[in-house]
């Protein structure tokens, strides 16, 4: 699994930004059936793509969790396939919410954190 660590401020106009994301890994039980849930609006939410530079794939489960203003916010993804080591993961870090039609509007730019599987 990939577990995104997420520190969030806010602009002077109170808009909220991404600073940084840490990212770390780790097991979880094959035998655990998991699945994509619903998201949580307003939300911080994870994606993350393998090998993103040669039109990558999702491999994780769409993660979020509530968006409360500024502070620290942990995301946590099982993965769909394993990657092997060395491939390029990409974790994107999204702030959104629904506008009043339902559509979905980011708060925030994403933000993008690399790294190589097994480093």
């Amino acid at each position: 699994m990939i577990k995104a660590n997420v520190l969030v401020a806010e602009n002077d106009d109170g808009d909220p930004e991404i600073v940084s994301i840490d990212v770390s890994t780790e097991t979880v039980s094959a035998l655990r059936k998991y699945q994509d849930v619903p998201m949580n609006t307003p939300g911080v939410y994870m994606k993350c793509i393998q090998n993103p530079q040669t039109r990558g794939y999702f491999i994780s489960y769409w993660r979020s969790v509530s968006y409360t203003g500024p502070g620290e916010y942990e995301l946590v993804s099982e993965l769909k396939e394993m990657p092997v080591d060395g491939e390029r993961i990409d974790v994107i870090i999204t702030i959104e919410d629904e506008d009043e039609t339902g559509h979905q509007i980011k708060l925030a730019p994403k933000a993008i954190k690399q790294f190589r599987w097994g480093d």
